[in-house]
């Protein structure tokens, strides 16, 4: 059947038109000539791991490839759980790229990348090491901080102690002046009253004053005498403290009943477990049995030792008047 001439140009025309205006998803884009590994992150093979980087949209080959290489780094980093490569060693390896075009005039680039698995292993157990070492380094240095706080505390609660007895110091000194004041107040009142001369007035008025101070200077001076008692208590009650730990810190627990008497000397008593004794010695998750105790008495604290049915030393204790006790550590 044979068309007008107009007809078959316009079929031509309207043919054209079609091709030209098509999108540009529906044309072919050769995706089917990728490797099979640009579908990939990261995967094993052998005895190498590999990653894939890619970069979209670079504005050239040289710029793709550059990109692909850090994104693939990327991927290695977050694979292996490692924040630095270059830092621990690790020398990476491309083992191929696949580039391809884009429409709009950029390029896409996949660089598979290649370790080796050994390496990679052992760069993560010494990182392992160094991240346990640290967690102890950061363990000792929160107990010791705990320690310094707690000394604190107690620095902050002796001053505060001795804050109040200033107080009631003053205290005690401002209720003095306020009776010596009320006493030369009732005595200004008295005199203009009385029989004696002015002369004698005056005498008895200074004789008075005489008196108080002199009381006040008694006063002065038993406060003097009870500061330096007071010194030289807490002297021998620091020296007694001191010299218990440290014969304390030649006691190590194992010892026999001979050796501790070697260097402590005989006890001052000997006891035997009591049952409230025998649960404080031994808590609830060390069940040795406590035989018998040794105490060494002091005048202000004391020091207990405890023994098994064997005579052999399990603990020890320094106890306080208040019922208060403190395990003896070695140094």
């Amino acid at each position: 059947m044979q068309y007008p001439i107009q007809l078959r140009l316009a079929i031509c025309s309207v043919v054209l038109l079609t091709l030209t205006f098509s999108p540009t998803s529906a044309l072919p884009v050769g995706h089917e000539n990728q490797p099979f590994w640009t579908e990939k992150s990261a995967f094993v093979e052998g005895d190498d791991i590999f990653v894939v980087g890619v970069a979209t949209k670079a504005r050239s080959f040289e710029e793709g490839r550059k990109q692909a290489f850090e994104q693939g780094k990327i991927e290695l980093m977050n694979y292996a759980q490692i924040t630095s490569l270059e830092a621990q060693g690790l020398v990476i390896e491309t083992q191929m790229t696949y580039e391809e075009p884009n429409p709009e005039g950029t390029v896409t680039v996949y660089r598979l990348l290649r370790v080796p698995a050994a390496k990679l292993v052992a760069i993560q157990g010494r990182l392992n090491e160094q991240a346990r070492a640290q967690e102890q380094s950061l363990e000792k240095t929160r107990q010791e901080l705990n320690a310094l706080q707690r000394s604190l505390i107690e620095k902050q609660n002796a001053l505060e102690g001795h804050s109040t007895s200033l107080q009631e110091k003053s205290q005690r000194i401002e209720v003095q002046q306020r009776q010596v004041e009320g006493l030369l107040k009732q005595l200004a009142a008295k005199i203009p009253g009385t029989a004696v001369s002015a002369t004698n007035g005056s005498q008895t008025t200074d004789s008075l004053m005489k008196q108080l101070k002199q009381a006040e200077a008694q006063l002065d001076e038993q406060e003097r005498l009870l500061s330096e008692i007071s010194l030289r208590a807490k002297s021998r009650i620091d020296k007694e403290w001191e010299g218990f730990k440290n014969k304390c810190n030649y006691l190590e627990k194992g010892m026999t009943e001979e050796e501790i008497r070697a260097i402590m000397g005989a006890p001052h008593a000997v006891k035997a477990w009591t049952w409230d004794e025998f649960r404080h010695s031994n808590g609830s998750s060390n069940h040795v049995e406590v035989h018998h105790f040794w105490r060494y008495n002091g005048r202000s604290m004391g020091l207990r030792l405890a023994f098994s049915k064997t005579g052999i030393l399990i603990e020890k204790i320094f106890e306080f008047p208040d019922g208060g006790r403190i395990f003896c550590e070695p140094r």
